[in-house]
């Protein structure tokens, strides 16, 4: 019994023997799951960000309780050197 599933899961992950349509809901499943995996580790409006040290504009590490020590703090993020 345990093969049998295992060799369904198997040809599930494949695609074999899919309809279009419940091929799309599947991944249409999957990618809602993979989304909520991701955004369940995000901190919510009001949540304390934990400490972390990021280089700023001109590559010194900077710690946000440092930038906290002097005030709000805003992190923005950018591509920088194009």
């Amino acid at each position: 019994m345990e093969q049998d599933l295992r060799s369904q899961i198997e040809r599930l992950e494949q695609g074999k023997g899919l309809t279009p349509e419940v091929k799309a809901q599947l991944e249409r499943a999957y990618a809602e799951i993979a989304q909520k995996v991701i955004t369940a580790k995000v901190p919510k409006e009001g949540e304390v960000a934990p400490d972390f040290v990021l280089p700023n504009a001109v590559g010194i590490p900077v710690a946000l309780s440092d930038a906290l020590a002097h005030g709000p703090a805003v992190v923005t993020f950018y591509r920088g050197i194009w």
